[in-house]
This record gives C-alpha cells, structure tokens and sequence, in this order.
C-alpha cells in the first residue's frame, strides 16, 4: 500500500499502476477521479438515509458523500484491515457515530445483511490489477437486490462491462426496474440499476447542479452520458 503526495493532491495505490483513491489537499470534498464522480450520479436519483460502501480505498466516495448528506448514515465493508488505517491516517476519513466499519469480506457481509436494509449499495472491489469476481456474479445481484429498500440503487464500478448477454445481465433484468450505464475516460463503466419504477430526470439534473455547485466538482457533463440499457 503506497501513499503518494503530488503537488496538488494525495494518491492511494496498491504498488500498481493504478490509482485506488485521490485526495485533494486544497479542496477534501471535491473529488479528484472521474469514476467516482460518476458513481455520485445516483444522488441526482435517490434520497438515501442508509447507504452501504464495499470497498473503502482511500475513502474519497464516502468523504464526499458523507459531507453532501448530513443526516445519512454509512456502513463501510472493507477487506483489509490495513486499508482502513491507512484511509483513517492519511485520507481523512469520516470518523463519527454515522459510519460503521467494518473489517470483513463484502460477501459475507452481504449474506448477514437484513432485507431491505438499505437505500444504496457502492461496489468498489478491486485489488492491485483486478477487479473481484464477486461483481459479475448472479448471486450477487440477487443479494444486493434483497438488501436494497423499496426503492434502492445498485452501483458497482468496472473495469470492463459484462456482456449484455451474460447471466450477469440476465439477473440484473430479473431484478431490478432500470439499469444505466455511464463510460469513464479511463476505460471502465459504472453501472446503476435501481428498483424503482418512478426515475424523475429534471428533478435528477437539478439536484446533480446543487451538488456539483456544493462540492466545486464536475457532475452535469457526465450525468449527460448516462445511457438507458432497458428502454
């Protein structure tokens, strides 16, 4: 796990050519990676009061988010005990009666989890090169949907879309209402799927504007990309 200072900003990354987390030194709330950016867009959607993070990194999803919704709480499912101490050290991590971490395999995790406990699941589960397999898989899609509340998102990023075609995507239409999807610059995709039936996209743009205002943090040109899988 190396820790990096530029100018600017501070990195997280697991001794690869990738970066896991950014930091910016002036402005902690902004966001420094696009792929988290765009993982923000389902803020324009939902109204969350419970939100659940599977992978922390450096923290710089749930330092963002943790600021723009004050009255939230979080649960953090992170693999690596030694991640966590380092995001706590170093990247400034929300440390407050909000955020419960938890030390643990997000599968597990997700197993123990009550139906419906939770308005949005984050999935970030990569090591140094590769993203975990967990992602892809039907039984995970299955669980995340009888975790997700009534209206409930799942948003997980990857590295490389599954085929629409897959079973991966097959579940996903089983399960859920609408899925998005949203390229990033650096090759990887973020896929939204949601419960809900009722998607209000004025009233999206609108709260995507307020938040990017607040976080001095480019939000609106990604939200326009967003594509539509099930029309």
């Amino acid at each position: 796990i190396l820790v990096v200072d530029y100018r600017q900003y501070r990195v997280l990354t697991f001794d690869s050519i990738y970066e896991q987390s950014g930091y910016s030194l002036e402005k902690p709330h902004s966001v420094v990676h696009e792929y988290i950016r765009i993982m923000m867009l389902v803020l324009g959607f939902a109204n969350p009061g419970h939100i659940t993070l599977l992978g922390l990194g450096g923290g710089s999803l749930l330092r963002s988010i943790h600021h723009h919704l004050q009255k939230c709480q979080f649960h953090v499912v992170e693999l690596r005990a030694k991640v966590f101490e380092v995001a706590k050290y170093y990247f400034d991590i929300p440390i407050d009666s909000r955020v419960k971490y938890t030390i643990s395999d997000a599968k597990i995790q997700l197993r123990a989890a009550l139906d419906a406990s939770t308005d949005i699941i984050f999935s970030d589960l990569f090591d140094a090169y590769f993203m975990s397999p967990i992602q892809t898989q039907r039984k995970f899609v299955s669980e995340c949907y009888r975790v997700l509340s009534e209206d409930g998102w799942l948003v997980i990023n990857f590295h490389h879309l599954p085929h629409v075609r897959s079973l991966f995507f097959d579940a996903l239409i089983e399960h859920f209402s609408k899925v998005f999807v949203c390229p990033g610059e650096m090759g990887n995709y973020i896929l939204f799927a949601t419960k809900s039936k009722n998607i209000d996209v004025n009233g999206a743009m609108k709260k995507i504007i307020k938040m990017e205002t607040e976080l001095s943090t480019p939000f609106v040109p990604l939200f326009q990309k967003l594509e539509d899988l099930i029309p």
